[in-house]
């Protein structure tokens, strides 16, 4: 038989001197790398996705054998690639060319992105560990208050409003997940707010940005609403309130994950009458502000830091309420919003993040004796970061 047809025979079509000039090619890409690593500058985070960026890895022996040191080194590039926000668009806009109904973890549906969940993305061993964690935590706080120590923990928009999700979707059951956490939470003594019951009955309404992960003020007013009925205090009405929206033009994470043309979102503030402006005293910082709306944070990409400025580890904003009536928020960015609903009932908001905070909660508890205590997370950060 002829040796024409043959594989890697003379007709195969490769040159014989590809392989001496693959060692050339790999130097030269190589090259390209590490003068592309020296001449582009190092972002420590990106405005477009709102999170810091990875650096530059750490070299050690260690981190190389274990293999770390080139994971670290991938996310780096990955990060750091010139061209970033325009490739993820590109991408994003081509598979849903291709008809993707999900992409990066953020579901494409009616009316905007919804954040994807699915049961491998949730640990079950650590979510056990962290509501343990929480339990323990707030029967040891309830020694310590005269009022109520409340529990809401907010769903993510998948739960809220899953007929808007693709068809044969997998996502994580919220649902039962938070039936059985609220169920031990109130045989061992917590007031629960069933902040998925609260927003299903307006689940038609703006309840979550449709291109940002957290709820809207609206649906901040409904788990108010909520948290007053399982507190015993007179219901919310909505009509008491004056709507303004403060921006028309705010784009948020989601977005940013999947960077494609879409409309923006509208952010709002409800404001009661002749409600004053809510000082705030950033303890850590030792700095203090008038108010708990900051307009100059509207013009940034992290335009949600509109509210109380973003996240830190302890502040105390100034309410209407009764002097001798305080709350105690052990909170994520989700209570940002929530907490200016609370300052018509207590003369003194506190919000603690312990992402950041650092000293032992209770201790802050028993320091700052607030009347009443309030749990309130948003479930997926509550499992990661409580």
């Amino acid at each position: 038989m002829s040796g024409a047809g043959a594989c890697g025979g003379p007709d195969s079509g490769h040159s014989p001197e590809m392989p001496a000039l693959l060692p050339f090619l790999a130097a030269l890409l190589l090259a390209g790398v590490l003068i592309w690593d020296a001449a582009v500058p190092v972002r420590s985070f990106s405005d477009t996705e709102n999170r810091r960026l990875s650096q530059w890895p750490a070299f050690s022996v260690q981190a190389v054998l274990d293999g770390s040191f080139m994971e670290q080194y991938e996310a780096y590039v990955t990060d750091q690639m010139p061209g970033r926000d325009a490739f993820i668009a590109v991408k994003a806009t081509a598979q849903r060319l291709l008809g993707r109904r999900d992409i990066n973890g953020v579901y494409f549906v009616s009316g905007g992105l919804i954040e994807q969940h699915t049961p491998e993305s949730v640990d079950l061993q650590k979510a056990e560990r962290k509501t343990e964690r929480m339990l323990e935590q707030a029967e040891e706080i309830s020694e310590w208050i005269p009022g109520k120590v409340g529990l809401m923990l907010v769903p993510a928009a998948d739960a809220v409003r899953p007929e808007v999700l693709p068809a044969f979707s997998r996502n994580f059951d919220q649902e039962s997940w938070l039936s059985g956490v609220q169920e031990t939470a109130q045989e061992r003594g917590l007031t629960v707010i069933d902040a998925l019951e609260a927003l299903r009955e307006h689940a038609v309404e703006e309840l979550y940005y449709a291109t940002d992960h957290h709820w809207t003020t609206l649906g901040a007013f409904y788990g108010y609403q909520a948290m007053r009925e399982a507190f015993g205090l007179d219901p919310a009405d909505l009509r008491m309130y004056e709507r303004r929206a403060v921006s028309e033009d705010f784009y948020g994470t989601l977005q940013a994950k999947v960077n494609v043309p879409m409309k923006a979102d509208r952010i709002e503030i409800f404001t009661r009458p002749q409600e004053g402006e809510h000082p705030v005293r950033f303890v850590y910082e030792e700095r203090e502000a008038g108010s708990c709306y900051f307009y100059d944070r509207l013009a940034t990409r992290d335009a949600y830091a509109f509210f109380l400025d973003g996240n830190y580890p302890l502040a105390e904003i100034a309410g209407d309420g009764p002097a001798d009536r305080s709350i105690l928020l052990i909170k994520d960015s989700y209570a940002n919003c929530f907490a200016p609903f609370l300052t018509r009932d207590y003369g003194t908001v506190w919000l603690l993040d312990r992402r950041y905070y650092r000293g032992d909660v209770t201790e802050a508890v028993r320091e700052y004796a607030p009347t009443d205590v309030l749990y309130l997370y948003q479930v997926f950060q509550f499992i990661e970061s409580f």
